[in-house]
């Protein structure tokens, strides 16, 4: 697993030694990188920045052997969980593998495409499943620039599953799992306006008025000490109508929105990610590139 404190097993079986840390770091790196595939001198650059070429090789033959003695016992070279092909190093294809993040990844897609009313209850389940997957950032605890980005990026995700399934629950009226899922999301990134609202709304909807008013206090603390600033008029409005005790019944700030405008984010979202795929490929392609 790789969301949150690194951990691997083989199935019901006891490992026979645990992996040291920099075995940890090139396996996660393996297993993240696109086709699970790196070159030698890539993973090396990477793992181990301000060493010479000759020390890098040896602590990458360390590395090798750590997750050879770990993860093959007792299954034959060809089926090594490591293979080495020339200058690249693969993720073995015919070993079976589940990987928390690849099925995380998944069900962040499926969460980020969909519209308000989607989802049926059996999809709902299936991203919730998927959303406690998701244990602590990527490979807690490392904090090389190689995991920065990566571990950002699913950062993202997580809020955008997050936002979808507290979404969808308040919309079916399901308003205690709506209130877990907006507030799972908080411990994530707790200066997530929209989720603060939602809470607003929910507290209140439940006859909550108390909570839902330590909500908004809550919301101005932390957008004022995190980030500098101060909510967003549409979070004072509703703090007023709370006040006023006339807030309106029944419609979602989702529903509220325009077509056009959720549009126009969701393409917006689109582009966003394919720009940062377009970065990544750039910055890759300078780092392998020949001095």
């Amino acid at each position: 697993m790789l969301l949150g404190p690194f951990s691997v097993a083989d199935g019901p079986r006891s490992l026979p030694a645990p992996l040291l840390r920099k075995a940890q770091d090139l396996l996660a790196l393996m297993l993240i990188s696109p086709e699970r595939s790196v070159l030698r001198e890539s993973a090396a650059e990477a793992l181990w920045p301000d060493a010479r070429v000759e020390t890098s090789k040896k602590s990458m033959r360390q590395a090798l052997w750590q997750i050879h003695r770990t993860a093959d016992d007792g299954v034959q070279d060809t089926r090594r969980l490591v293979v080495s092909d020339g200058d690249a190093l693969h993720i073995n294809p015919d070993r079976r593998l589940w990987v928390d993040v690849a099925v995380f990844l998944e069900a962040a897609r499926v969460a980020q495409g969909v519209g308000p009313g989607a989802l049926d209850a059996a999809e709902l389940t299936r991203l919730a499943r998927a959303a406690d997957l998701y244990r602590g950032p990527l490979h807690a605890g490392c904090y090389d620039e190689w995991c920065l980005i990566p571990r950002a990026r699913l950062e993202d995700r997580c809020l955008t599953l997050l936002d979808t399934l507290s979404r969808e629950h308040e919309r079916r009226g399901e308003l205690d799992q709506a209130i877990t899922w907006a507030q799972r999301l908080l411990d994530v990134e707790p200066a997530h306006e929209r989720s603060h609202r939602r809470l607003m709304r929910l507290y209140f909807a439940t006859g909550d008025r108390t909570r839902a008013l330590r909500q908004l206090h809550q919301c101005r603390w932390v957008l004022e000490h995190e980030l500098g600033v101060r909510p967003d008029t549409r979070t004072e409005e509703l703090g007023a109508a709370i006040i006023a005790d006339r807030l309106p019944h029944g419609r979602t700030e989702d529903e509220a929105t325009p077509v056009a405008e959720r549009e126009l984010v969701a393409a917006l979202r689109i582009e966003l990610t394919e720009l940062r795929r377009s970065v990544d490929a750039i910055g890759a392609r300078l780092r392998d590139a020949p001095v």
